[in-house]
């Protein structure tokens, strides 16, 4: 059965079939062992420990929140399958066997198997230091190609009874002490992901036109705008490089550097809503973004501070992201800030007290 999905999958999406290993069909107990092996491999605990310190930075993360954890919570609940391109192996989870849904998801994963095999995915760094807004808009570009793909597998291969039986049956995973906006990062590029594929594809997911897809992996996305809103992507609208000092430096011995990095249109939305402001005020005022760049240090005794720069396409817009903002200011339980700057950017300061936050206002100047 699984064979003869990958034979339908790549009439679908016309590439190349993929040399792969022996399919696994794990159970959702199996997952848990699986994504704790994973995590050892591939997330380390400096990595780990660097992550809670910038996620608490920002608000992000209570003080007894730990990102691992979370995630491997949010993962467990949510990965229906996966494809890992190094073993070229391909896994399923259900507890039920080959089912509608099992069937689904290896129409999906399968698609990646294509992908890996017929572009240069691995030149996409996904996971570069410094480049987390870029890695989101690419990783778009593979879950929405996926997508589209699993979409024209269903119309043609399920029959109306079955995808009622998926669309109705599908169980919702219980997110209950998660951060919303950690599981509105992971669905971004499933939902905004298949938005801008399937656009590119003609805008019919029964019968999708790769061509456009197919251009976009030796031209890949440089940033979530250009996935969030089609006409930046049709112009390549690049980010605007925007400079931050080096904090750590400034603040002196005992302070280290624990990120720097754009934080991009799609993950400014989703943290304005999540720190109080509401779901069409955060997109508005995301929207207009031109580049940003967020240094977060720690320093001796759990200090913090944020030094977060941002440019927008007009004034208007900078003015609407700190007005926005200035609602989290408000409701952050540390001292912050959000000015707006003479050359149209908009600082953003957090800091653990308020003589650190001032020595982080006047070195971001």
């Amino acid at each position: 059965m699984l064979a003869e999905i990958e034979d339908q999958v790549v009439a679908i999406r016309g590439l190349e079939a993929a040399d792969i290993e022996p399919p696994d069909i794990i159970t959702r107990a199996e997952l848990g062992a699986e994504l704790g092996q994973l995590f050892e491999e591939d997330y380390p605990p400096e990595e780990q420990r660097r992550d809670n310190l910038a996620l608490r930075a920002l608000g992000l993360l209570e003080p007894d929140q730990d990102v691992a954890d979370l995630q491997l919570d949010l993962l467990g609940d949510q990965v229906l399958g996966f494809y890992d391109d190094d073993e070229k192996r391909m896994v399923v989870v259900s507890d039920a066997g080959l089912d509608v849904e099992a069937r689904i998801t290896y129409a999906h994963e399968y698609t990646h198997a294509l992908q890996y095999s017929s572009f240069d995915v691995d030149s996409f760094q996904m996971d570069a230091a410094g480049e987390d807004d870029r890695g989101l808009a690419r990783l778009s570009l593979l879950e929405g190609d996926a997508t589209v793909t699993m979409l024209a597998w269903m119309f043609r291969h399920l029959t109306p009874q079955e995808i009622q039986e998926y669309t109705l049956g599908a169980e919702i995973p219980d997110m209950s002490g998660i951060p919303s906006w950690m599981v509105d990062q992971l669905a971004f590029p499933y939902n905004e992901g298949l938005n801008w594929a399937l656009q590119l594809a003609g805008g019919d997911p029964s019968n999708p036109d790769f061509t456009e897809i197919d251009a976009a992996y030796a031209e890949p996305p440089a940033s979530t705008e250009q996935i969030v809103d089609l006409e930046k992507w049709e112009s390549r609208e690049s980010p605007r490089v925007v400079e931050v000092p080096d904090l750590a430096a400034v603040l002196g011995d005992g302070w280290e550097e624990v990120d720097d990095t754009p934080v991009g249109q799609a993950s400014i939305g989703i943290m304005l809503q999540y720190l109080g402001v509401g779901f069409e005020e955060a997109r508005d005022a995301a929207q207009g973004w031109g580049g940003d760049r967020a240094v977060i240090v720690s320093g001796p005794d759990d200090a913090f501070a944020v030094a977060w720069r941002l440019a927008w396409d007009s004034a208007g817009d900078a003015t609407e992201f700190a007005d926005a903002y200035q609602v989290v200011v408000d409701g952050l339980g540390f001292a912050a800030s959000v000015t707006e700057l003479p050359n149209g950017e908009v600082l953003v300061v957090h800091a653990s007290d308020d003589e650190l936050h001032d020595q982080t206002v006047d070195a971001a100047n």
